[in-house]
């Protein structure tokens, strides 16, 4: 009996320790992957680094090809949040954590250099809008009719959906086993 007992108690230390592991992981940010170095823009909501596609989260720009009106004539705004993104890319190495992936096989990630957040600038400068994150900065953007918001522009998703392009949802990383049993015991 003595037996028994003895190793229903290791056991359930042994669980202790790795729930406490994993709420230590869950809170200090873990889990997601670090990748540092030179990106280009693919658009102005992702780019590429070490070979691998990365959507910004948080927000959401125009489409490439999308035209938006600004002083009477067409703006290019979606060519604009590109180039935009393209110049902040250039100011140095960026460093990306990741949080997980999305439908698309992109990784989700929060991307900064020296410029800083990159996500937080596109959607201050106006070129992004806030899509699950960055509500301040849009404000600032709205409040200052910066980029889009001193301009005629349909939001990027009523874009797509009028154009016929696939629908992206808000940016929620695809659950990952670490978020799974994370769940199963309400955390």
């Amino acid at each position: 009996m003595g037996l028994t007992r003895r190793a229903r108690d290791v056991g359930v230390a042994m669980a202790i320790l790795a729930l406490t592991a994993l709420i230590v992981v869950r809170v200090g940010g873990g889990g997601g992957e670090t990748f540092t170095g030179a990106a280009r823009a693919a658009d102005g909501d992702t780019l590429t680094l070490d070979g691998h596609r990365i959507r910004l989260v948080g927000m959401d720009s125009p489409e490439l090809t999308q035209t938006c009106r600004r002083d009477g004539a067409d703006w290019r705004c979606g060519a604009a949040a590109r180039s935009r993104l393209a110049e902040l890319l250039r100011e140095g190495p960026i460093t990306c954590r990741t949080q997980g992936t999305d439908k698309y096989d992109r990784w989700l990630a929060r991307c900064e250099n020296t410029a800083g957040d990159l996500g937080a600038r596109m959607v201050r400068e106006g070129l992004a809008v806030a899509y699950g994150g960055y509500e301040d900065e849009e404000q600032f953007a709205r409040a200052e009719r910066k980029g889009l918001w001193g301009a005629e522009f349909d939001m990027p998703q009523q874009w797509r959906r009028t154009n016929g392009r696939p629908q992206e949802d808000v940016h929620d990383a695809e659950p990952g086993i670490l978020d799974g049993i994370l769940r199963a015991f309400g955390l």
